[in-house]
């Protein structure tokens, strides 16, 4: 699902709170290497609580991860937003085809978004549902993005050099490179990516993301009863009772926890203790057949998931 797209690329950029990253890939699927990577600490203004703040910064940020790369990067790069400058939404429609659908959402965007249509760029695709048989209705998740904010994006991404070959959600990436490798056989996961300021919650169907959630607190934020992690169990299990009123159909047969804090026992341990689901650690790397990965390897799922785009 993206906001801006032209073909195909095997290079991800994901932009989040504190960190960006970039990977190149080579090789087909199965058979990956590494061409390059790099990981910048960001801490700022640039991106703050999961949206850019600052372009400026951002840019001068870019131009020093250009540097470490030598001074280029790949043909074409796809963009991962930070996940509070995307809003991903749920529309019931009857069925359609997709570009029909797009067209009949302009009519009632205001209802689900809080900004005009005119002042957006949005994507819609169907999700799948374990409901079977015949439908009255489809289920689209449409990620919806003011333009101005997309624009810039792309405007920071030319200066700096990069040929841009789309642009989507960080956690719609994060979601992909969990379940993407076709590994997992499990058709209903929680992807639950703690980071050090924030921390994304993904519930999904099969290869669909049907539920996305950003929280403002994550590894790093200052601990309270319960631990460092139990403000996400807390989330997860809110989670829960959410799918419960919302999706009932929904059954969640896996928990994957993801992101910079993925190998920490005592985050499994607190997830584990609100939920009797089977909790899981995410490896891309192994999962996705990726050979030569950084020296710090937690924390690569959304870039990995931006970088694989055109291999799913």
């Amino acid at each position: 699902m993206a906001l801006f797209r032209k073909g195909k690329a095997s290079a991800g950029l994901s932009l989040g709170t504190g960190t960006i990253r970039y990977i190149e890939l080579e090789g087909t699927r199965g058979s990956l290497a590494v061409s390059v990577s790099s990981e910048r600490s960001i801490e700022g203004m640039a991106i703050e609580q999961e949206m850019i703040a600052d372009a400026h910064s951002l840019e001068s940020h870019l131009l020093g991860m250009k540097e470490a790369l030598g001074g280029k990067w790949a043909d074409r790069v796809v963009i991962g937003m930070p996940s509070r400058d995307v809003l991903l939404r749920i529309v019931e429609m009857p069925p359609m085809e997709t570009s029909d659908a797009r067209e009949a959402l302009k009519w009632d965007f205001d209802k689900y978004f809080p900004f005009p249509y005119s002042d957006a760029t949005f994507d819609l695709g169907p999700v799948s549902s374990p409901v079977e048989g015949e439908k009255e209705s489809i289920r689209y998740i449409v990620a919806a993005a003011r333009l101005h904010v997309v624009n810039s994006l792309l405007d920071i991404a030319r200066r700096v050099g990069i040929k841009t070959e789309a642009v989507e959600p960080v956690n719609v990436a994060l979601y992909r490179c969990v379940k993407g490798s076709g590994l997992r056989p499990a058709e209903g996961t929680m992807v639950v990516s703690v980071g050090k300021n924030s921390s994304q919650i993904v519930v999904g169907y099969g290869d669909d993301g049907v539920l996305y959630r950003t929280l403002l607190v994550g590894g790093g934020s200052p601990p309270g009863p319960g631990g460092p992690f139990a403000p996400v169990a807390r989330e997860v299990s809110s989670t829960f009772t959410y799918l419960g009123s919302q999706f009932r159909e929904m059954r969640v047969d896996e928990i994957v926890v993801a992101g910079d804090y993925a190998e920490k026992e005592e985050l499994r341990m607190s997830i584990e203790a609100v939920t009797a689901v089977p909790v899981m650690v995410s490896d891309p790397w192994k999962e996705w057949g990726i050979v030569g990965a950084p020296e710090e390897r937690a924390g690569w799922e959304a870039a990995i998931g931006l970088a694989v785009r055109s291999l799913t």
